[in-house]
């Protein structure tokens, strides 16, 4: 299954939000870059089309931040500790 992969990263002192050949931005801050790339994935994402958003920082592995299929894990957890 492939992930649709959100990247937040820097250029030149801004932030933009990469997405395959897309790239959005400029952006003034990482917070709001990263907030923007979340409600992106949010909107794409399912449960057979997840998503990720992933902060790639210039000379450092991409980490994720948020993650539909962790998203999807606690949502379900919470659900059965009402159930339960």
């Amino acid at each position: 299954m492939i992930t649709n992969e959100f990247f937040v990263t820097t250029r030149v002192g801004k932030w933009y939000v990469d997405n395959g050949m897309e790239s959005h931005g400029p952006y003034l801050s990482q917070r709001d870059a990263v907030a923007d790339a979340i409600d992106a994935a949010k909107s794409v994402s399912g449960r057979k089309k997840p998503a990720t958003v992933l902060l790639k920082l210039p000379g450092s592995h991409a980490e994720v931040v948020w993650s539909s299929r962790e998203e999807i894990r606690e949502a379900n957890a919470a659900k059965a500790a009402v159930e339960a």
